[in-house]
């Protein structure tokens, strides 16, 4: 068996995600896929072996996980410019690249196919670079919400049919189950309850039939983008029925009520701000630079998936999403970041560090922001003590930035490189 030789990332400050815990002019050095030992420099020499890097003027950081993310493509397609197996592999390994590029060592999709599987299967066994994957399969509803819907998704229109499309996603091999917004309550609890009984989380966006109390009381593992947060926030009298409309109707006090409500029932938010702000400058029109978004999203399309008094909501939701964050995080709500990429345009990579950064406007720490993507993630991955830390012990998934990513977290678009699993990669693609 041949192992590579060690890596020693030197003079660096480390952020541990160890709470606040940031160390000066360390040295971590890497063997095997594992985090060996860190300690001062001047106290811990880099073996003769070693493969150095030079952390000065650099923070190393655990490895960015993204926990709401498309992966491309989703198969042969001709349609979709995918026309074989070599074509898919091609862009799928680009895609990866994008991401690993950005620091991210772990992403969760949001939904899957076999093809998905077989990339999770390649990039988990290091037949190909990229992060770590877990994934979804096919999205469950009763009725498709709207027509793009059909191809990612499942129809299940019964108790048993529910039953039997988790089991057969289980013996697919698929990570967790997602569920959507027209799913039936009853067929949405017999999901729920036959994940629990097969060890896999549920997660997505809240049925409209369940509601958000319904959701938490089934302790849905994690909610995607607030969903039905809106219809709970609205404290006129009746609430309004229109989605998202309701942000522009609640109070703090009522924010602070459901953030408590969240943080008791143990439920995992992953806000995706970065998709709502996108959602905002496409509905306004605002076309203005952003290293983050590729291209706004068509107003024709806008209007297909929401109505106008929806669209105005978003186009002003923003503020009140980050309120509502603030609360949850004070709360002691469970928090993960998440993009959505490259849904509205987002740049792979990149819209996650948007993210951090527009939880840091809400009233996080920066720190705090990026636990959201490294410890936090792995408590939610059932992989606490494993990975999301700097810690001795702990999967070598490591980025490395030129700054001070602990006190302005715009040093993050300054990728030096990123190890996953102790294996160094460079934006310019050169790996050791």
């Amino acid at each position: 068996m041949t192992t590579s030789p060690p890596l020693a990332i030197e003079h660096t400050r480390v952020a541990t995600l160890r709470g606040n815990e940031v160390l000066h002019d360390h040295t971590v050095l890497v063997r095997n896929g594992r985090i060996e030992r860190l300690g001062p420099s001047a106290l811990l020499p880099a073996p003769a072996d070693a493969t150095r890097i030079d952390g000065s003027a650099c923070t190393l950081l655990p490895g960015l996980c993204d926990m709401h993310v498309h992966l491309l493509p989703s198969g042969i397609d001709p349609t979709e410019g995918v026309p074989d197996e070599a074509s898919a592999w091609a862009q799928a390994e680009a895609y990866l690249k994008r991401l690993l590029d950005a620091g991210l060592t772990t992403v969760r999709n949001m939904a899957g196919t076999p093809w998905h599987l077989r990339v999770r299967d390649a990039v988990n066994a290091g037949r190909i670079p990229g992060p770590r994957i877990v994934t979804a399969g096919p999205i469950l509803e009763t009725r498709f919400s709207f027509a793009a819907m059909a191809a990612f998704g499942k129809l299940v229109t019964s108790v048993e049919q529910g039953r039997a499309e988790v089991h057969a996603q289980a013996a697919a091999g698929y990570d967790f189950i997602k569920v959507y917004n027209d799913l039936d309550p009853d067929i949405y609890d017999a999901i729920v309850a036959t994940a629990r009984e097969l060890g896999l989380p549920v997660a997505g966006h809240v049925p409209f039939g369940k509601g958000l109390f319904g959701a938490l009381a089934a302790r849905q593992d994690s909610i995607e983008h607030f969903r039905s947060y809106d219809f709970a926030l609205d404290v006129r009298e009746p609430a309004g029925k229109e989605r998202f409309v309701g942000w522009l109707h609640s109070t703090p006090a009522r924010m602070r009520e459901l953030a408590e409500r969240t943080a008791e029932a143990g439920s995992w938010n992953v806000p995706t701000l970065v998709i709502e702000e996108a959602l905002a400058r496409s509905i306004k029109g605002d076309s203005a630079d952003a290293p983050w978004i590729e291209a706004t999203t068509d107003q024709t399309d806008l209007r297909s998936v929401f109505s106008p008094a929806a669209l105005a909501a978003i186009a002003e939701g923003l503020p009140l999403r980050q309120q509502l964050l603030a609360a949850m995080d004070h709360s002691g709500a469970r928090l993960l970041a998440g993009s959505d990429c490259p849904g509205c345009g987002l740049i792979p990579g990149q819209s996650l560090h948007r993210e951090l950064q527009l939880m840091v406007q809400a009233g996080l720490s920066p720190l705090r922001a990026l636990q959201t993507a490294t410890a936090n993630a792995a408590e939610y991955l059932g992989l606490r003590g494993q990975q999301g830390q700097i810690i001795e012990g702990q999967r070598a998934d490591l980025l490395l930035i030129e700054g001070n990513a602990t006190s302005d977290l715009a040093a993050l678009s300054n990728v030096r490189g990123v190890a996953t699993a102790g294996t160094w990669h460079t934006p310019a693609g050169e790996s050791s």
